[in-house]
């Protein structure tokens, strides 16, 4: 049974593990030994009836990586008035405005937390195990890759690393590079800690929001 400094180190990865890295050291390496144990922790978590939902696409090859980048969806419209305070009510409303006032269709940028060392992009898998003629394991598909990527988000988290997720991209543009359409795509790799986290990658003059605590999970013990 964990105690002391153990459950200490353990309340402060799940804390960490919920930060969203936009922005990279890219002058550093993971060693294999660490590569290998975060494919690890992706392919070896839970899955209804113990099926394989997903295959798992592991990318180091920088160009293929940026490429993909081109192509995910982070946010959007920015307008001159941008304030990354704002909730994002008001910011829709501002864009609204300013989209009526003739300004244009803004800013968009794309998503830098995918341009980590490693690249993780999570693609559809048919079972081959058919449970019922008519299946349609489209939600046991998307429990099987939540769970896979919480479980490399606390391992890399543990072993000092920062991650972040996409689901937002053009998929086809990204099949057209991968040879198969992402359900997820997951960034790896080593933070650039003399930035704010939520600077983007390429352009540091944007700053992406951080968005309010809005849970509120009701606990109820029986």
């Amino acid at each position: 049974m964990a105690h002391g400094s153990f459950n200490k180190m353990l309340r402060e990865t799940i804390h960490e593990s919920q930060k969203c890295q936009r922005n990279w050291d890219l002058s550093k390496d993971i060693p294999q030994e660490d590569k290998d144990l975060i494919v690890e922790a992706a392919t070896n978590s839970p899955s209804k009836q113990n099926l394989n939902y997903f295959n798992l696409h592991v990318i180091e090859d920088r160009d293929m990586i940026e490429k993909i980048h081109s192509h995910t969806e982070g946010f959007g419209p920015i307008y001159k008035t941008y304030d990354a305070n704002k909730t994002p009510h008001e910011r829709a409303k501002d864009g609204r405005a300013h989209f009526e006032e003739g300004d244009g269709e803004g800013t968009w940028y794309t998503n830098p937390q995918v341009l980590g060392q490693m690249l993780l992009a999570f693609t559809k898998n048919e079972p081959t195990q058919v449970r019922e003629e008519d299946d349609d394991y489209e939600e046991d598909r998307a429990m099987a890759i939540g769970i896979s990527a919480g479980y490399v988000n606390v391992i890399a988290t543990q072993m000092g690393y920062s991650t972040g997720c996409c689901k937002c991209m053009d998929s086809q543009a990204v099949k057209d590079i991968l040879g198969e359409s992402p359900v997820l795509l997951m960034g790896v790799g080593v933070a650039d800690t003399k930035r704010d986290r939520r600077e983007h990658h390429s352009d540091s003059t944007f700053v992406f929001p951080s968005l309010k605590r809005n849970k509120q999970i009701s606990v109820n013990y029986v």
